[in-house]
């Protein structure tokens, strides 16, 4: 009724604008209005209300029942006295009816008035303390609110910097990823770029090479042609068998090399297919994660629609709580920084989700990135190494069969020395040109020396380099651990306190309403003991009652069959008076006998209803006593209920601002710690990429140390080559020589990808392993939290459940009290009125058994017909009275059986709660989106379930 009664439009100022600061309140100090005491008073104005109209409905029914029952009396005494009285004797009796009437209406109004002037006193002296009260604490909880606004006021300027703070770290980091993709991209072109300047490179020398070849195999053809034309006649034989073998060992070579060619493309085909199966299953994976990320938009959105609608929700209701306010002549500006202060917050920890998806999405990113990369370099080494171990297997293929044919030809070339003195000189020529080929060879040995020494040196530096790095981490490692702990074990000693010091509020509390239950229950029990002897008294009262009714019943009856024997007696008399005026000196003693028995029953009937008025007047007076006692204890029984009902809503806003408080206690703790966190892991994560980029520029150095020494050392080989166009074995080993310089690229190539795919492995898997730890721990405080929330709910519906327990007895015990009271005004009221209905008739049966004899079994018949009619009206009332009785027992049951079902539903989410930890206990914890979903899922279903009770 109070939050109604005015809904002027009031225009949102800029206080009350969704993206508001604190600081926009000029005079907020001044304007400040708590809205709980607000509530309170509202509830409290519409509770005594709610009990006013109560009341006057109560008199209004009480009042149209005795209208009824006064109207039922006038028509029938107005019928009676039509009937039967003559018009002098009417008038009188219907001024004397009239003047009664009078009488009864003029003091049940002054009842009335009475009891609601006292009523209405009560009420003031109860409003003007209930206000007094209302304004101390409405003073103390001023101040406490100006302290926390100005609390919250350095908390929101606050977090507004860390909020500006995030929002550069985030641009600073884009910027970095953008310059990471740049980098990326610039060493994939440079690589693609040396892959074909290598393959050009490849190509040429495989030209140069097939050159070589030819030429040197027609200057071998025109050699062997001279040597078999001069030793035809004693070769013929060795030639042919020569030609044979050739043959053999071409056609084998031939089909090892079609082999190796095949082998080389099925393997190059597979790893094709591979590459192609893996691109699929990255474009899977990625329109996957595509799909994903627009699912999180979608419930972005649809997230960001809640929380409009939520805040539109809140507008509204700010709106109508400071229309209530501006009737009660007060400023609604409290209402506004709160909204402020909550819409802030939420933005906070928006802001933070963000982040938190953001380093999520960047460490997928990477860990993507990281898994592809080592993919592809295992397959570069499967394939690397295969290929290296052809290359040896052809060139150890090769190396055999050179050594037999020279073994061949060197013998020959013996045999025709002797013979033959071109042979000397191809022999000296021959020794030459091994003479250089050692020393090629010579040089060839000491530059791969050179060049392992070089391989080893590097390795070793770059082993010491990542030992350092290694260490340096274990080192801010450790020291991050150090911080996190003592970080938590500060926190968990700050939520340990506040805890404590809830507690012990919540202690207190509970123990002073504890003895307040307990003193209620005895006051209680006593007043249910007064209650039940009074009743008891009551009945009995009403026992003995009916038994002087009985008892004036039978003596009525008595009478009234005395008189009509006497009447018939007399009329007798009359008779024989009439027939026989002789006899009357005969009968003379019989008739004064008769005249003195009737004088006897005149005098027994006055008697007798001077007794019923005795009666009468004593059961009247004692029934207003029992009446008045009712009033006083429905009066007390009223003010204690107020009361119960006063101190639960008390009881109900400081649990609430407990928790309130609790709860903003524990979101400061989490943002702190979440802030505190990612600082950290920020500065992990700049340390790792400075020391990257050093990586890599120690690299780069080393790189084009390597390519100025390849340089140097082709220019050096190159000189040499031009004399020696002529020996196979030359460019044979200038190849052996190429292919090792190839393999070491290779090999430094794959010692360089995994170190760097290992030191990005270590850090990941710390870094997972430091956040399951954390997230482990938080799941774990959570739990406990959620534990103690749970058991303090309990607590909180047992003892609510109680008080409703407590106050369905007394509105039970009330209601039935109110009953009974309109069952015995009822009763009385038609006693009353039998009463005055069996004097008249009893008046109307005197004159008509005078007057004729059949209009009274007439009037005895309807009078009978009167009697049923009533008592079938009263056996309705007292039918409804019970089908009452019976709903309330129904709800009653009802309210039992939803207190049951939500004590089994409690019990079973405990249960459930307990099964979670367990689970957690024994495996991994799940991720925190889906934990906290799932509490909050539960959460909700709880404060429905609440409400739906309330």
């Amino acid at each position: 009724m109070a939050s109604g009664a005015g809904k002027a439009a009031q225009p949102l100022g800029p206080g009350s604008s969704v993206n508001g600061t604190a600081a926009e309140f000029p005079n907020i100090e001044q304007e400040l209005y708590d809205y709980q005491m607000h509530s309170k008073m509202c509830k409290k104005i519409a509770q005594l209300t709610k009990v006013i109209y109560s009341l006057n409905m109560k008199n209004e029914e009480q009042e149209a029942v005795l209208l009824t029952l006064s109207h039922a009396h006038h028509e029938e005494l107005h019928r009676i006295l039509v009937e039967t009285c003559h018009e002098g004797e009417g008038s009188l009796l219907r001024t004397r009816l009239l003047e009664l009437q009078d009488s009864l209406h003029e003091q049940q109004r002054a009842g009335v008035q009475a009891d609601f002037e006292c009523f209405r006193i009560q009420a003031e002296e109860r409003g003007r303390e209930t206000e007094a009260e209302l304004r101390k604490k409405f003073e103390e909880r001023l101040q406490a609110a100006e302290e926390e606004l100005q609390e919250a006021k350095v908390h929101i300027r606050d977090a507004q910097e860390e909020s500006l703070r995030l929002g550069k770290e985030l641009e600073k980091t884009m910027e970095q990823i953008q310059e990471m993709g740049a980098k990326c991209e610039a060493l994939q072109k440079a690589a693609d770029e040396e892959r074909q300047r290598e393959e050009e490179q490849r190509q040429r020398k495989d030209e140069d090479n097939k050159k070589e070849r030819q030429t040197e195999k027609r200057e071998d053809s025109e050699r062997m042609k001279v040597l078999l034309a001069e030793v035809k006649v004693l070769r013929d034989q060795s030639v042919r068998a020569d030609e044979e073998k050739r043959r053999a060992v071409k056609e084998e070579r031939e089909q090892w090399e079609q082999n190796a060619l095949r082998e080389r493309v099925k393997r190059a085909e597979a790893e094709v297919e591979s590459h192609l199966e893996r691109l699929a299953e990255s474009k899977r994976n990625t329109v996957k994660l595509q799909e994903r990320i627009q699912a999180e938009g979608v419930a972005k959105r649809a997230e960001e629609e809640l929380g409009v609608a939520k805040e539109r929700l809140l507008l509204q209701e700010d709106e109508l709580q400071s229309r209530a306010e501006e009737l009660l002549n007060r400023g609604g500006c409290e209402v506004c920084v709160c909204t402020e202060v909550e819409e802030l917050r939420s933005q906070v920890s928006r802001m933070q989700s963000r982040n938190r998806e953001l380093e999520l999405q960047s460490s997928g990113r990477n860990n993507d990135h990281a898994r592809q990369i080592r993919q592809h370099a295992e397959a570069l080494s499967s394939l690397r190494s295969e290929m290296v171990r052809a290359q040896t297997e052809e060139l150890r293929r090769i190396q055999k069969h050179a050594d037999d044919e020279r073994d061949k030809l060197q013998k020959e070339v013996e045999k025709e020395r002797e013979t033959v003195q071109k042979e000397r000189e191809q022999e000296k020529n021959k020794r030459e040109k091994d003479e250089e080929v050692d020393r090629q060879r010579k040089e060839l040995e000491i530059e791969r020396v050179r060049v392992r020494s070089q391989l080893d040196k590097n390795i070793e530096q770059v082993e010491a380099e990542r030992a350092n790095v290694q260490q340096k981490l274990e080192v801010e490692k450790k020291r991050l651990v150090e911080k996190a702990e003592e970080d938590r074990k500060r926190l968990k000693e700050q939520v340990r306190k506040a805890i404590e010091e809830v507690m012990r509020r919540h202690a207190a509390e509970l123990h002073s309403v504890q003895e307040a239950l307990s003193s209620e229950r005895k006051t209680n029990q006593e007043v249910c003991a007064r209650l039940d002897e009074q009743r008891r008294n009551a009945e009995e009262l009403r026992n003995e009652l009916e038994r002087d009714r009985e008892e004036l019943r039978t003596k009525l009856k008595d009478a009234s069959n005395e008189t009509c024997r006497l009447q018939s007696a007399i009329e007798h008399q009359d008779k024989k008076e009439n027939g026989a005026p002789e006899a009357a000196a005969l009968c003379g003693p019989q008739c004064s006998r008769q005249e003195e028995e009737l004088h006897q029953t005149r005098s027994r009937l006055a008697r007798t209803q001077e007794e019923g008025e005795r009666q009468r007047d004593r059961q009247q007076r004692e029934m207003a006593s029992l009446r008045a006692d009712k009033h006083r204890l429905e009066e007390k029984v009223l003010e204690q209920s107020r009361l119960n009902t006063e101190r639960s809503l008390l009881d109900q806003s400081q649990r609430q601002t407990e928790d309130r408080i609790r709860a903003e206690c524990e979101d400061r703790l989490r943002a702190e710690f979440r802030i505190e966190m990612n600082a950290a892991v920020a500065e992990s994560e700049q340390r790792w990429q400075n020391k990257e980029q050093e990586l890599q520029s120690q690299m780069s150095e080393q790189q084009n140390q390597l390519s100025e020494l390849k340089s140097k050392a082709e220019q050096e080989k190159e000189c040499p080559g031009e004399n020696c166009h002529g020996n196979p074995e030359i460019d044979r080993l200038r190849k052996e020589v190429q292919d090792t310089k190839e393999i070491n690229k290779k090999l430094r190539d794959l010692l360089q990808e995994p170190q760097t795919q290992t030191s990005g492995e270590e850090r990941h898997n710390k870094q997972r392993a430091e956040l399951t730890q954390q997230h482990t721990e938080w799941s774990r405080q959570m739990t406990q939290r959620h534990m103690q929330q749970i058991e303090d709910l309990q607590a909180q519906l047992q003892a609510h459940t109680q008080m409703m327990a407590l106050q369905q007895d007394l509105k039970q015990q009330n209601q039935n009290q109110v009953f009974e009271r309109q069952l015995d005004e009822s009763r009385c009221a038609m006693l009353e009125l039998q009463r005055e209905n069996t004097a008249l008739k009893k008046q109307l049966k005197e004159r008509s058994v005078q007057e004729n004899p059949e209009a009274e079994k007439k009037k005895e018949e309807e009078c009978v017909d009167l009697r049923i009619n009533r008592d079938a009206q009263l056996e309705e009332e007292a039918q409804r009275l019970k089908e009452e009785v019976e709903k309330l027992r129904s709800l009653a049951s009802e309210y039992s059986s939803a207190q049951t079902h939500l004590q089994a539903r409690i019990v079973a989410l405990e249960n459930e709660l307990r099964e979670r930890e367990e689970r957690c206990r024994r495996r991994e914890p799940p991720t925190d989106d889906v934990q906290l979903g799932r509490l909050q899922e539960r959460l909700t279903e709880r404060d429905q379930l609440i409400k739906r009770l309330v």
